[in-house]
């Protein structure tokens, strides 16, 4: 009998199984190889620090953050919208190599004690009042106390089991380039490329994040494509699409098939039930506009660990009622920091597909304003995720609107007053 079973090794997983282990008995299953995770370059704001802090990741370690996240370019189609970060006295935070992230995470887990099942899958999960019990894919029986899910988005239907809902999700692509660091700082001035069109997409950014002698490139699809389709598109922006080419210019594409899969958002209305909880990206907590997942996956393992260990500690039943103060914890922390992400998706998503109109007045308002450009930095580095000021997002959307021609702000008003109502 295990205390805790934890399903999928992605950050959420990963980072609770260690910070749960350190209090309990825990096995954590995978369906991949531990060393088959794909290599992802990600942004890492300083503001996930304050739910995986520095005692527990080591963040000088270069092969895990090889450089300072310090210099974002939202960018239209003809220009540049670039906040640097030095301009306010700290950086934005670091850029990671997510996967050597993980895996840091995983063997601290294994070194005190945790187990772990790699390239296994659970095919079945059966859950009483005394227990709860997994059958994998070998056959075996697994029972616990808790059940962890932290698939993201591969797997639905186990969570579906437990009477959990499923996130909206949406197919995506990346792949790296790799270069010298000197053909890098020519081609790409900034860390972080955050790029709307909606000839490439009406869903999602193409996003450009930049390492060390590598950079990753990908954009976010629709909720229904093969891979065969938003490959082709995929191929056909890197070849031909102008804006990019100079970025890629003189680096050496990865001879691995692009990596393709689903993105959640949107989060499910419960996140707990009796001896059972969904973290991160299985939960839909990745944010609706950035569709940034690492906030959502540390925040809920940090949280749900405070929920946890004194349950455990008494041996209680961990009933719905017992676990409602997880539920809690995110809303309460999260929901601020989510709501902004919603309500700009309503206006540069769903507005309609001309919503360039507004990102274009936004990266001007960008580049001429530096309250704005100020706000952004607070909200990506401030430690305190939970008091997230709306106002600065509300006084932004004003601005926005302020500045749109007469014509169009007849046109997009209603869509303003949605997100404002968000």
């Amino acid at each position: 009998m295990f205390d805790v079973i934890v399903l999928g090794a992605g950050i959420a997983g990963s980072s609770f199984a260690y910070k749960i282990s350190k209090h309990a008995k825990t096995l954590l299953i995978e369906a991949k190889e531990k060393e088959s995770l794909p290599i992802s370059t990600n942004i890492y704001p300083e503001h996930n620090k304050e739910f995986l802090k520095s005692d527990e990741v080591n963040y000088s370690d270069k092969s895990i953050c090889p450089c300072v996240f310090r210099t974002i370019n939202y960018m239209d189609k003809n220009q540049d919208g670039i906040i640097n970060s030095d301009d306010f006295g700290a950086p934005f935070g670091y850029i990671s190599y997510t996967e050597k992230l993980i895996g840091s995470l995983l063997d601290k887990f294994e070194d005190q004690g945790g187990i772990a099942h790699f390239n296994e899958k659970v095919s079945k999960i059966s859950r009483s009042n005394e227990k709860v019990e997994v059958i994998t894919n070998k056959g075996e029986s697994i029972e616990g106390k808790l059940l962890a899910i932290a698939t993201g988005s591969y797997d639905f239907d186990l969570q579906r089991s437990l009477g959990f809902g499923a996130p909206d999700s949406y197919y995506g692509i990346y792949t790296h380039f790799f270069g010298d660091e000197d053909t890098l700082k020519k081609n790409i001035k900034t860390d972080y490329t955050f790029h709307l069109n909606a000839n490439i997409s009406q869903n999602g950014p193409l996003f450009i994040n930049r390492g060390i002698d590598r950079i990753s490139i990908g954009f976010l699809g629709s909720e229904k494509i093969t891979y065969e389709d938003l490959n082709s598109k995929f191929e056909r922006i890197l070849s031909n699409y102008k804006p990019i080419q100079p970025f890629i210019k003189d680096l050496t594409r990865s001879p691995s098939k692009p990596v393709f899969g689903k993105i959640s958002k949107h989060p499910i209305t419960q996140f707990s039930k009796n001896r059972s909880i969904v973290l991160g990206e299985a939960a839909g907590l990745v944010t609706a506009f950035f569709y940034e997942g690492l906030l959502g996956g540390v925040a809920c393992a940090e949280l749900a660990t405070r929920t946890i260990k004194p349950l455990l500690e008494k041996a209680s039943n961990l009933t719905q009622d017992e676990l409602k103060s997880y539920d809690k914890d995110i809303k309460r922390i999260l929901e601020p920091y989510y709501t902004t992400g919603e309500a700009s998706e309503i206006l540069f998503y769903k507005s309609d597909s001309k919503f360039e109109n507004l990102w274009k007045v936004y990266v001007n308002l960008i580049n001429s304003n530096n309250t704005l450009r100020k706000y952004i930095w607070e909200a990506i580095v401030r430690q305190d995720v939970e008091n997230h000021d709306l106002k600065r997002d509300r006084w932004t959307g004003e601005q926005i609107f302020k500045n749109l021609p007469l014509i169009l702000k007849a046109t997009y008003w209603p869509h303003f007053l949605k997100a404002i109502i968000k």
